[in-house]
């Protein structure tokens, strides 16, 4: 093998020439359509340095005349790549090509010892992987992920020590998963999901530092049979954070993963496992893991209690699980019971605590209603219907989630109307008959419940009728209600009386959309119990608060402070407005034409004028920005701030709950990590205002994960590390990389990324606002 390949690296170097340019411009001949002549039109064989380096070629790096780099990303390119008229780079250390439609083989990929990054995903390449990548000995991250590639995998992973990343999910592989297994060291990121694998899980024979290595492991949608782990038990998965076997054909018990203290997500959905719960995992004891989705199995037996304070995500759903509903469900968020055996009165929610957000009850033997007192559960709506489980009553409950996405219908979605997420979830269910729970609002309880009839999250959809999240107003209000406008006529009585809306839910509490029998719309935030000061603290503070005045702020307009601790409310004006945070990632959904890129510049500069007013005229810090927290009006696109500076109204642990979940969004600084009491500072705005920018620029959502790649998991690490590859257009959204005219587009998005990169250094580094806003206006001005 190794003669053939001198042999025909003779004849390339032959018909080619020694330099890296031959082999370029080889390369070149194979792209028959470039649409935006980002290839064609720049790789000129005239435009070259002293050094025979090419000048301005699109995607290549290059020094003293070696190719370092060739980074061809979201550019459209069809034709078929020519790896073969690569093999002379002797020192190329990255190939990517991500996202076009390149055809081909890799037959006559070299034996590039060279090359470290390899990422040829969102293509169409075919045929098998040749025995020739064992030769790509200095490989650490491969993906070969959504292409047509088939056949079974050579013994080619044993030789390649270095790898930490391996993505091949969305192709035709097959062949006995743990031959792969067996061949890994110590890898951190493996995703063969999608294939056609087949064989049985049993990591207890696979390498021992790939057991000690691994932390993302899915190998879910393939035909994997037998029983999990059979042949010795648990393996010592010691850095396993993320396990993915959905769908399957796996049977047996589910093991423990006792002592898989990394665990955070564990999926085996969709397969045939028997027996009992693994109680381990719902208990405290579980550590960290916050997902467990055990769905369409065939598990029996009674849910006992959860006590887990880490577990956010329970889908237990299309099981034959029975007894009653389980007294305490921890802190989980989702919880999904349907399609069960489960009986008894459902009363018992009422002991479930106000993390709740998502209930799913369907096609149960359920009965009763939620006693009137509950008060955990005021955003939800309720109707009951007949099932055709033996004609039993069905009660299914969904506490509709408050993220901007989840109200697709909604014409106005303020981010301080939305959920500390943004995010869609997966689970909420459209109702049957939009008109039954329009025709029965308000029945059997004070707090409104909705009750859909869907059993499975994995067949879900959005509400189809906004009506449907009409809730009942608070009780009659009693306290004082203090107004900061004098132009707002209202009384607490007025307001009590008003109908209200549940639009979001957030770490500070619920919001309402009010709506006053003058017409005027309120937004009205009932504030969580136990995160405020004392009743004099908070009404001092609120009005300072209200004080405030800027065009791009949503002021506070009043408050409502209640003899009882829960009865806190604070009023502004309600906007009709989506978030930043819908325009980035919900666009095409909401009809909404997308932001260019003048437009998010000047989203940018308006957000860091409005914060630098903040910082130098009120000295004081926004405290909790993030996209959904950024308006943007219609249709003059004017840029409006909510949510500010609420910190000052918090007790110390209502503040660090908001960090928190500044932190589980990407927003948090590090330097928030390192100290024991964190609180907002200017500082931490610029941090959060440089994630948004960068959010701005990449299209993604700010705690994505979005990289393998070992100690790059969030937005920031992942442009941090582009940048530092001499990659930083990979991190620019595709859009805006594909409508661009001319250079002046690619000038700014460039000249943004390095603002943005300034804004996420170490404190001590960081710049102020003022710095900030002046460089974004210079290249709006330029």
């Amino acid at each position: 093998m190794q003669a053939i390949w001198l042999m025909l690296l003779l004849v390339v170097n032959i018909a080619l020439g020694n330099s890296d340019i031959d082999a370029l411009l080889e390369l070149k001949k194979g792209i028959k359509n470039d649409p935006f002549g980002l290839v064609l039109n720049s790789w000129d064989s005239k435009s070259l340095d002293s050094d025979q380096c090419p000048q301005n070629w699109y995607g290549i790096l290059c020094s003293e005349g070696n190719v370092l780099s060739i980074t061809l990303d979201n550019a459209g390119l069809v034709g078929e790549f020519n790896f073969l008229a690569i093999s002379t780079l002797t020192m190329l250390h990255n190939l990517s090509l991500v996202n076009n439609n390149f055809s081909g083989s890799m037959l006559h990929i070299s034996p590039m010892k060279s090359l470290k990054y390899l990422d040829l995903s969102l293509n169409k390449l075919t045929g098998s992987l040749p025995p020739s990548f064992v030769e790509l000995s200095s490989l650490v991250y491969l993906n070969l992920s959504s292409n047509e590639f088939s056949g079974t995998i050579p013994n080619v992973f044993h030789k390649l020590d270095q790898l930490m990343y391996l993505d091949f999910h969305g192709n035709s592989f097959s062949g006995d998963i743990m031959d792969i297994f067996y061949q890994m060291g110590s890898v951190l990121h493996v995703d063969l999901s999608n294939n056609r694998f087949s064989g049985t899980l049993d990591l207890g024979l696979g390498d021992v530092s790939f057991l000690s290595s691994i932390q993302h492991l899915n190998v879910s949608h393939n035909s994997l049979v037998g029983e999990l782990f059979a042949h010795d038990g648990m393996p010592y998965l010691d850095n396993l954070e993320i396990f993915d076997a959905t769908n399957n054909q796996l049977v047996g018990r589910i093991p423990s993963f006792t002592f898989v203290v990394s665990l955070r997500i564990l999926r085996l959905a969709c397969n045939q496992l028997t027996g009992s719960l693994p109680e381990a995992l719902l208990k405290e004891s579980s550590m960290v893991l916050s997902e467990l989705d055990l769905s369409q199995n065939k598990l029996e037996g009674f849910i006992g209690s959860i006590t887990s304070m880490t577990l956010r995500k329970l889908n237990i759903s299309s099981n034959k699980l029975s007894g009653p509903i389980p007294l305490k469900v921890g802190h989980c968020a989702i919880i999904d019971l349907s399609n069960n055996v489960l009986s008894g009165n459902m009363s018992r929610i009422k002991y479930w605590g106000n993390y709740v957000e998502v209930i799913q009850l369907s096609t149960n033997f359920l009965s009763g209603t939620l006693p009137n007192e509950t008060t955990q559960f005021l955003r939800i709506h309720q109707k009951k219907e007949r099932t055709s489980k033996q004609d039993a009553t069905t009660s299914d409950i969904v506490q509709e989630s408050t993220s901007p996405s989840n109200r697709r219908n909604l014409e106005s979605l303020p981010p301080s109307q939305s959920d500390d997420t943004g995010n869609i979830n997966p689970t909420l269910m459209k109702a049957k008959d939009p008109e039954l729970v329009k025709n029965e609002e308000g029945t059997s309880s004070p707090m409104s419940i909705l009750s859909a009839s869907n059993p499975s999250p994995s067949t879900s959809h959005q509400f189809e009728n906004p009506s449907s999240l009409k809730v009942s107003s608070p009780d009659k209000l009693v306290g004082d209600l203090h107004l900061f406008d004098g132009s707002l006529m209202l009384t607490a009585e007025e307001l009590s009386c008003a109908p209200a809306e549940v639009i979001g839910r957030s770490c500070h509490g619920t919001l309402y959309k009010a709506t006053l029998e003058s017409g005027h719309v309120l937004a009205v935030k009932w504030l969580r119990e136990g995160i405020t000061k004392g009743k004099k603290e908070l009404a001092r503070e609120i009005k300072k608060l209200g004080t405030i005045k800027h065009p791009s702020l949503v002021s506070l307009l009043g408050c409502y402070l209640g003899p009882k601790e829960h009865e806190r409310l604070i009023i502004s004006n309600y906007m009709n407005a989506y978030s930043l945070d819908i325009y980035l990632h919900e666009a095409d959904k909401r009809n909404l034409h997308p932001l260019s890129v003048d437009e998010r510049l000047r989203v940018a500069v308006e957000v860091a004028r409005c914060l630098l007013y903040l910082h130098t005229e009120k000295a004081i810090p926004h405290g909790n920005l993030k996209s959904t927290n950024i308006l943007i009006e219609t249709p003059n696109r004017n840029v409006l701030l909510t949510d500010y500076s609420l910190h000052r109204i918090l007790t110390a642990a209502g503040t660090s709950e908001q960090i928190l979940n500044a932190g589980a969004l990407g927003y948090r600084p590090p330097e928030f990590a390192r100290s024991t009491k964190p609180c907002p500072s200017l500082k931490s705005d610029v941090y959060a205002f440089g994630v948004v920018l960068l959010e701005l620029l990449s299209g993604r959502k700010s705690g994505e994960i979005v990289s393998g790649i070992s100690g790059v998991v969030e937005l920031t690490e992942w442009v941090r590390f582009l940048a530092e590859q001499g990659r930083s257009n990979q991190c620019f959204e595709k859009s805006l990389v594909e409508n661009h005219n001319g250079e002046g587009p690619f000038m700014i998005l460039e000249n943004m990324l390095k603002v943005a990169l300034r804004c996420i250094l170490p404190a001590s580094e960081r710049p102020d606002m003022k710095t900030v806003f002046d460089d974004l206006s210079t290249i709006r001005e330029s």
